[in-house]
């Protein structure tokens, strides 16, 4: 039995499966785990009503990642073009270590194996950046076996050192990544 499910924010006959005021909660609690800066680097997300502006009105495909029961961290995909997408993760504090490893690589199968209504796989490649200085980050995409590319110069923007950062290229395959 799986100890995760992975939730989408979207929209069933017009009615969203989040109240707004669920997903603003999502950005507080980034914020009050000290997330924020890591998240979102480059300053452009600073307010819970600049994160859920963000969900509704651009092309990201939002998930909600719970854990044993308990909301631990969400994920989205969006910069899609021919059956890629970019992925970026906030695992909350209580789903970290090993844990947070076996969730994310399964809630990573989950996006690379979705399926449109024809049957056909959505995605073929889920690529993503991490700030160089960002070790914990580029700890999990290791052990998370992605393949990495290596490091872009002045790929990033950092709002609080307002320069721009080298970043890691990490990415996902379907079928060489797998469901293990």
């Amino acid at each position: 039995m799986k100890e995760y499910r992975l939730l989408p924010y979207t929209a069933i006959d017009g009615i969203p499966t989040f109240a707004d005021s669920f997903i603003r909660g999502l950005f507080e609690r980034m914020s009050q785990e000290g997330l924020v800066e890591r998240v979102f680097y480059d300053g452009t997300i600073t307010t819970p009503d600049a994160f859920l502006q963000m969900m509704k009105f651009n092309q990201i495909s939002l998930f909600v990642i719970e854990f044993r029961g308990e909301i631990a961290g969400c994920c989205w995909l969006n910069n899609f073009a021919s059956r890629r997408g970019e992925f970026h993760f906030c695992f909350f504090d209580n789903l970290r270590g090993q844990d947070a490893v076996g969730v994310g690589r399964d809630v990573v199968c989950d996006l690379l194996y979705m399926e449109d209504s024809a049957g056909n796989p959505i995605f073929d490649l889920l690529f993503g950046m991490t700030e160089v200085a960002n070790k914990p980050a580029e700890f999990w995409c290791r052990k998370m076996g992605f393949e990495y590319l290596g490091i872009i110069p002045s790929v990033l923007w950092n709002a609080n050192l307002k320069k721009s950062v080298p970043a890691h290229f990490w990415y996902v395959e379907r079928g060489p990544y797998g469901r293990q």
